[in-house]
């Protein structure tokens, strides 16, 4: 009786067509006849304004958190709450008020995850952020690949338990389908930034989060240290191999070609200080290697998205006020986020004491290379201060 009644009341308070009624007080629009004619927040930004389109974003956000505080109210099990944010979106794309029609439901799932996968979600802003930075459009093509990944790394720190994992992978396909043509246009978009050599390079260095994110969770510390050496040690030898070897250095160039800048050809590559700096910081105890490795794939390329984007004030040549609050901002965030997901916590003072050296680090790149520099450095304050 309690889950159906929640079902009932979920879908009813999904059915509220928001950005319907945001859009007609806001502009006179009727959302279904206009734009995309899809009933979201989006549309309801582009027909009527960034005002009604906040609204809209602010109200469908919180279909999937009401229903799953109405399903809390009434005691139910942890396990049925994806079902409910799932019946609210579903709500949403077929509202009662306008005879079936609604919207995707993006922003009803962003908020479920939100209340379902505090941590995991908190990841996802992250790393949802810096693509957004990134190819400056077509990101929810990307963003929507890694949902089903937030729901697995909750199912697998015990957030949340199988039954519930498999209603929130369901609520995702939902998503997929009514959003496919969406899906379509956004692939579309991001062809334009990937054939941008600089946006290819920072997509390589994104990679690096495979250390943190992927190696040191499934195979330890031990591993996780084995393979950032390798990996800084092959980097080293091939860049003393390639400065004798005319052969040799001709093959790395035409494999790099496409994710290196014009004077990487004679000088040693940014990509081998990256796995270089990764290396050294990796002899240091977890979680510190760990964490300076995150801040090192994100606080440098922030540093140079918000630079490039909105940058005004110089502090030192080359590098922006703007730009180095980004880096402080992201490394601290990220850092956070990641040494609670990992369960190893350190003070808050070596996580901020961190974030400060790899954004001085990153802010003297200039002088003494940043890819090279801002992990172990940060790795050192963070150890010294703990």
């Amino acid at each position: 009786m309690k889950l159906m009644i929640s079902l009932i009341v979920s879908y009813f308070i999904g059915s509220v067509p928001w950005s319907y009624i945001f859009a007609k007080v806001f502009s006179g629009k009727d959302l279904r006849k206009v734009g995309t004619k899809n009933v979201g927040a989006t549309n309801a930004w582009k027909e009527a304004g960034p005002i009604a389109g906040i609204l809209s974003f602010s109200g469908d956000a919180t279909k999937g958190i009401l229903a799953i505080l109405f399903g809390m109210l009434l005691s139910l099990e942890k396990s049925w709450w994806p079902l409910l944010a799932l019946v609210a979106i579903i709500g949403h794309s077929n509202s009662i008020w306008l005879r079936g029609k609604g919207g995707v439901g993006v922003a009803a799932a962003v908020g479920s995850f939100v209340l379902l996968f505090p941590l995991e979600s908190a990841a996802f802003g992250i790393f949802a952020g810096t693509l957004w930075l990134t190819f400056g459009k077509g990101i929810m093509f990307v963003l929507s690949i890694l949902w089903p990944f937030v729901i697995l790394i909750g199912f697998l720190r015990g957030t949340i338990n199988l039954l519930g994992t498999i209603f929130a992978l369901v609520m995702v396909a939902w998503l997929f389908v009514k959003g496919w043509k969406n899906l379509k246009l956004s692939f579309e978009d991001i062809k334009g930034p990937l054939k941008d050599n600089f946006v290819r390079r920072k997509l390589w260095r994104y990679m690096g989060l495979l250390f943190p994110a992927l190696a040191y969770p499934l195979w330890g510390p031990v591993v996780f240290r084995y393979i950032v050496l390798i990996a800084g040690l092959i980097a080293l030898i091939l860049e003393l191999i390639r400065r004798y070897s005319k052969s040799l250095n001709r093959i790395l160039k035409k494999i790099f070609k496409s994710v290196s800048k014009s004077e990487e050809a004679s000088n040693v590559s940014g990509t081998s200080y990256f796995l270089m700096g990764c290396a050294i910081a990796g002899l240091f105890p977890v979680p510190y290697s760990l964490i300076s490795i995150v801040m090192l794939a994100l606080g440098d390329s922030w540093a140079v998205l918000v630079g490039k984007k909105w940058g005004k004030h110089q502090w030192i040549k080359g590098k922006s006020i703007e730009g180095s609050i980004a880096c402080f901002m992201i490394c601290l965030a990220s850092g956070a986020v990641y040494m609670n997901l990992i369960g190893i916590p350190i003070t808050y003072l070596a996580l901020i004491v961190g974030a400060i050296a790899a954004t001085v680090m990153e802010g003297l790149g200039n002088w003494l290379n940043d890819n090279l520099s801002i992990a172990p450095i940060a790795a050192f304050f963070m150890w010294v201060i703990s």
